[in-house]
């Protein structure tokens, strides 16, 4: 199929799917046998985030329409999504929960901004929500949140398979992480997880967060000692760090977490290929104990219905750069779980529902079992995360480590 002819495709799926969507979620209620999932992601200010993972529950629910709906008993239910912009803030994000919540939507797939505030007000409604990218240890808690899943790495397992990684390397390690909430909870993790080796760390400190001038913070790592650049931040603020890094010409080996990977950086790096060239970071494996068969028929069916993700920059060798549906393939699991648990609970809202989602698990996309328990709201396991290096401007499974050595690169180019 051409790249022309996926873009058609992506464009009426999407109006047949989401035709009555809107940014604002201000819509009309849905009909009485017509169900409403909210994403609550930032679609202006991080388009790619907030794309992917709408288009991941944007597939969920074009594969439960089309078996009949969700049924319980004699009537079925399909699904239907709703967008809204948080723009990376909390207040923005809470106000659109309180819109989804106001308009009975019967759940919320969440990027994870504002979580600590909007959790409660979803809770007193019995709304689930599903947080399908920030990691931060405190968003998730059966206990005092007994509504927020997720389905992504955790900061947490993120942070101590660095430390594994990094430090029987001898490496002197600075970190630098910004100031976002992002940035922020990298920071509770990486002392949780470097707090125990101590002496692997020579500088720690913070940088604003879309302020382009973060030389001075690397200036004082370098002079610092270290001989390792660990990074935690937004993608802007990775691009920013890696710039003055190697602008300087210091050539110290980066690390960073699965904000790395976001198209983003490279885009802003593209005029110097090279500095992006030994940039490795830490993310969820997208291929599973079962090999790469299940996640490469969910990338052909992602494909086919919105065409690749384009990273926007080439290979050396003029190859146009895409993006493996590695986030889109955690909102699709997050909505067959719910689809599952909606079916068990034989109700469509309510605490039934809440109480299923701790008891229904499914088949994920790359073949993981996904689901919950009453003990635990994590839907990726920590001992799920791989290294992957950048050469020119595709990533591949470092060899350094005993699970990434394991996984088969996946293709990310096309002519």
């Amino acid at each position: 199929m051409t790249r022309a002819l996926r873009s058609i495709g992506s464009l009426l799926l999407a109006a047949l799917l989401t035709g009555a969507c809107s940014e604002s979620g201000s819509s009309d209620l849905a009909p009485a046998n017509e169900l409403t999932i909210a994403v609550n992601a930032p679609s202006s200010v991080s388009p790619f985030i907030g794309q992917t993972i709408a288009r991941g529950v944007t597939l969920a629910i074009q594969e439960i329409n089309e078996r009949g709906g969700i049924t319980i008993g004699e009537k079925s239910f399909t699904l239907r999504m709703e967008r809204f912009d948080n723009e990376l803030s909390p207040q923005k994000a809470l106000q659109n929960v309180r819109a989804a919540v106001s308009e009975e939507m019967i759940a919320i797939v969440d990027e994870g901004t504002g979580v600590e505030a909007s959790w409660q007000l979803a809770a007193r409604a019995n709304v689930p929500i599903g947080i399908v990218y920030q990691g931060g240890e405190d968003l998730v808690d059966v206990e005092t949140r007994p509504n927020v899943f997720r389905v992504a790495p955790t900061d947490h397992g993120i942070a101590f398979r660095l430390a594994e990684y990094l430090v029987p390397k001898g490496l002197k390690i600075a970190f630098l992480h910004d100031d976002s909430q992002y940035g922020r909870q990298g920071k509770v993790a990486f002392d949780d997880a470097f707090g125990h080796t101590p002496e692997a760390v020579v500088f720690d400190t913070s940088v604003p967060s879309g302020s382009g001038d973060v030389a001075p913070q690397v200036l004082e790592a370098r002079r610092s000692g270290a001989t390792a650049l660990l990074v935690w931040a937004t993608p802007s603020s990775v691009a920013e760090i890696v710039r003055a890094t190697r602008s300087s010409g210091w050539d110290v080996p980066l690390y960073s977490a699965p904000s790395a990977q976001d198209p983003l950086v490279r885009q802003q790096l593209s005029d110097h290929p090279e500095w992006v060239d030994g940039l490795v970071f830490a993310s969820g494996r997208m291929v599973a104990e079962k090999g790469p068969g299940p996640f490469m028929a969910f990338k052909r069916k992602y494909e086919d219905a919105f065409g690749v993700d384009e990273v926007g920059v080439t290979t050396s060798e003029g190859e146009t750069v895409v993006q493996p549906p590695e986030y889109p393939m955690y909102s699709y699991d997050f909505v067959k779980v719910l689809a599952a648990a909606i079916e068990a609970a034989r109700a469509t809202s309510g605490p039934a529902v809440l109480d299923a989602l701790n008891q229904v698990d499914v088949q994920g996309a790359n073949g993981d079992e996904r689901g919950f328990n009453e003990l635990n709201h994590e839907g990726v396991v920590d001992d799920d995360v791989y290294f992957a290096r950048f050469e020119d401007m595709v990533f591949v499974p470092v060899e350094d480590d005993p699970l990434s050595s394991t996984l088969e690169p996946i293709d990310q180019t096309v002519e």
